[in-house]
Protein backbone atom coordinates (compact mmCIF):
# COMPACT_ATOMS: atom_id res chain seq x y z
CA UNK A 1 0.00 0.00 0.00
CA UNK A 2 1.48 3.65 -0.84
CA UNK A 3 2.48 6.46 1.78
CA UNK A 4 1.17 9.39 1.23
CA UNK A 5 2.40 12.38 2.51
CA UNK A 6 0.31 14.93 4.24
CA UNK A 7 0.26 18.50 6.00
CA UNK A 8 -1.88 19.54 8.60
CA UNK A 9 -3.23 23.26 7.45
CA UNK A 10 -3.24 24.54 11.14
CA UNK A 11 -0.26 23.39 12.18
CA UNK A 12 1.72 23.06 9.49
CA UNK A 13 2.74 19.36 10.90
CA UNK A 14 4.20 16.78 8.09
CA UNK A 15 3.11 12.82 8.29
CA UNK A 16 2.62 9.97 6.30
CA UNK A 17 -0.79 7.96 5.89
CA UNK A 18 -0.80 4.07 3.89
CA UNK A 19 -3.71 4.48 1.73
CA UNK A 20 -4.91 2.16 -0.66
CA UNK A 21 -4.79 3.32 -4.22
CA UNK A 22 -8.60 3.62 -4.62
CA UNK A 23 -8.75 6.20 -1.53
CA UNK A 24 -5.81 8.13 -2.98
CA UNK A 25 -7.57 10.94 -4.13
CA UNK A 26 -10.41 10.79 -1.53
CA UNK A 27 -9.97 13.29 1.68
CA UNK A 28 -8.40 12.34 4.79
CA UNK A 29 -10.94 11.06 7.37
CA UNK A 30 -8.01 11.49 10.00
CA UNK A 31 -7.60 14.31 12.28
CA UNK A 32 -3.73 15.79 12.51
CA UNK A 33 -1.58 13.49 15.11
CA UNK A 34 -0.17 16.57 16.33
CA UNK A 35 -2.71 19.45 17.11
CA UNK A 36 -5.58 16.93 16.61
CA UNK A 37 -7.80 18.54 14.86
CA UNK A 38 -10.20 17.32 12.06
CA UNK A 39 -10.11 18.80 8.90
CA UNK A 40 -7.51 20.88 7.55
CA UNK A 41 -5.32 18.08 6.06
CA UNK A 42 -4.56 18.65 2.99
CA UNK A 43 -1.97 16.11 0.59
CA UNK A 44 1.69 17.24 0.41
CA UNK A 45 2.58 17.56 -2.98
CA UNK A 46 5.37 15.70 -2.95
CA UNK A 47 2.88 12.76 -3.44
CA UNK A 48 4.12 9.33 -2.74
CA UNK A 49 7.00 8.55 -0.44
CA UNK A 50 9.42 5.50 -0.51
CA UNK A 51 9.31 3.06 2.43
CA UNK A 52 12.27 3.75 4.88
CA UNK A 53 13.74 -0.11 3.67
CA UNK A 54 13.67 0.39 0.05
CA UNK A 55 17.17 -0.09 -1.05
CA UNK A 56 19.14 2.94 -2.26
CA UNK A 57 21.84 1.28 -3.64
CA UNK A 58 19.93 -0.66 -6.34
CA UNK A 59 21.30 -1.23 -9.30
CA UNK A 60 19.90 -2.87 -12.69
CA UNK A 61 23.07 -5.45 -12.39
CA UNK A 62 21.87 -6.31 -8.59
CA UNK A 63 18.42 -6.31 -8.92
CA UNK A 64 19.06 -8.75 -12.01
CA UNK A 65 21.42 -10.95 -10.85
CA UNK A 66 23.89 -9.62 -13.76
CA UNK A 67 21.67 -10.00 -16.56
CA UNK A 68 21.09 -6.34 -17.33
CA UNK A 69 24.91 -5.91 -18.20
CA UNK A 70 24.36 -8.73 -20.55
CA UNK A 71 21.25 -7.15 -22.09
CA UNK A 72 23.47 -4.00 -22.74
CA UNK A 73 26.42 -6.19 -24.51
CA UNK A 74 24.19 -7.52 -26.33
CA UNK A 75 22.43 -4.10 -27.21
CA UNK A 76 25.41 -2.56 -28.32
CA UNK A 77 25.92 -4.83 -31.20
CA UNK A 78 22.51 -3.67 -32.81
CA UNK A 79 23.40 0.20 -32.12
CA UNK A 80 25.97 2.38 -33.10
CA UNK A 81 28.65 3.32 -31.12
CA UNK A 82 27.64 7.11 -30.14
CA UNK A 83 25.09 5.33 -28.02
CA UNK A 84 27.22 2.74 -26.13
CA UNK A 85 27.93 5.84 -23.20
CA UNK A 86 24.52 5.87 -22.55
CA UNK A 87 24.11 2.17 -22.42
CA UNK A 88 26.97 1.46 -20.27
CA UNK A 89 25.46 4.75 -18.06
CA UNK A 90 22.08 2.83 -17.30
CA UNK A 91 24.12 0.11 -15.86
CA UNK A 92 25.54 2.13 -13.15
CA UNK A 93 22.29 3.77 -12.18
CA UNK A 94 21.20 3.15 -8.81
CA UNK A 95 17.87 3.56 -7.20
CA UNK A 96 18.31 6.43 -4.95
CA UNK A 97 17.19 9.97 -6.12
CA UNK A 98 20.00 12.31 -4.74
CA UNK A 99 22.67 12.48 -2.84
CA UNK A 100 22.95 13.94 0.59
Amino acid sequence: MPNYGFICDNCDHRFDCYLTMDNRNNPLKESCPECKKAGGVIKDLNGIRCSLNSDATLTPDKATGGKWSELMTQMKRGVSKRYHTNLDQASSQTGRLWKG
